[in-house]
């Protein structure tokens, strides 16, 4: 793969990676929502519960979009590509087992973020269906990474399934930490779209602001270290195959993204005025889309070497 032909793919991840991320976001979403209640009701602090409750209606809002943009996919797969689906529907297969995760999830997720206010008297069992759908999220994308990487290979042992195993967890950890850190840094731009509609006060928004960017920051932290985790365990061949093109170069620029996104989230988390950085927030995730598009080009890359 020459220069240009790794730009034109690039390019035309850029859409897929959009949507991808909204649905990443959405599985982010009541992990950092019960993180902020659980905070709320340890430290005694009311706006950990607000910015746990906001957090929840952004993530219902993605959890649609989701839903309707798999949708979208699964009819274009199935009347495009059916040789696709009749690789995913026999039984049992692990597409299967994440799908039954991911239904769990939804149901949870949406009864969490729905009932906050009515829920309000009960804190204890609220926190208790946020912790489940927490871990239905992280369930589901221990499922579907390896599901995803096994996509087409033998059922026997073979290079490619030892291959594909060895990649499994550390990607599986990988997008388990981007879901949280793009959940947070959603909520970032969420907060200043919402600010004049619901209008907490500045005080809130300050430690909103600040909170969001800490906890997109974290999980940014460990999703890096990940990527040499993921660079360590490749076979030698892919290895070569990636540093030999400009598939290399591509890496390398997700890394840089990864640590600009980490450059504004530190100036937005450490100033004592967020609110005057407000734009940062959306530079951030444009940021971060950009970052997401490079690491859809290097798995779709990936997959095509097995």
């Amino acid at each position: 793969m020459n220069s240009n032909e790794t730009m034109i793919m690039v390019v035309n991840m850029l859409g897929p990676a959009f949507f991808s991320l909204l649905g990443v976001g959405a599985f982010g979403s009541p992990i950092i929502a019960v993180l902020g209640e659980i905070a709320a009701k340890s430290k005694k602090r009311v706006f950990y519960d607000k910015y746990g409750q906001q957090t929840g209606s952004m993530g219902r809002v993605l959890l649609l979009l989701l839903l309707v943009i798999w949708g979208a996919a699964i009819a274009i797969v199935y009347t495009r590509f059916p040789q696709i689906i009749s690789k995913l529907t026999p039984l049992p297969t692990p597409f299967m087992e994440a799908a039954i995760a991911f239904v769990i999830f939804l149901i949870f997720s949406l009864i969490h973020f729905s009932t906050w206010k009515k829920m309000r008297s009960a804190k204890g069992m609220h926190i208790a269906l946020g912790i489940c759908a927490a871990l239905a999220s992280i369930i589901t994308i221990a499922i579907a990474v390896p599901a995803k990487l096994m996509l087409g290979q033998p059922d026997t042992i073979s290079p490619q399934n030892v291959f594909a195993s060895s990649m499994a967890l550390p990607m599986a950890v990988m997008y388990t930490l981007l879901t949280v850190s793009a959940a947070a840094a959603m909520g970032c731009a969420y907060l200043v779209m919402r600010r004049n509609r619901d209008d907490f006060g500045r005080d809130y928004y300050n430690f909103a602001l600040k909170q969001a960017a800490r906890w997109a920051f974290i999980p940014m932290v460990g999703f890096l270290a990940c990527q040499g985790w993921l660079f360590a365990v490749l076979p030698n061949t892919f290895r070569v195959m990636t540093m030999e093109t400009p598939l290399g170069y591509v890496w390398l620029a997700a890394g840089i993204l990864g640590l600009l996104c980490l450059f504004l989230w530190l100036l937005i988390a450490r100033s004592k005025s967020p609110l005057r950085l407000k734009g940062l927030t959306f530079l951030a995730l444009a940021l971060m889309w950009l970052m997401h598009t490079m690491n859809a080009t290097l798995f779709m890359n990936f997959m095509s070497m097995f």
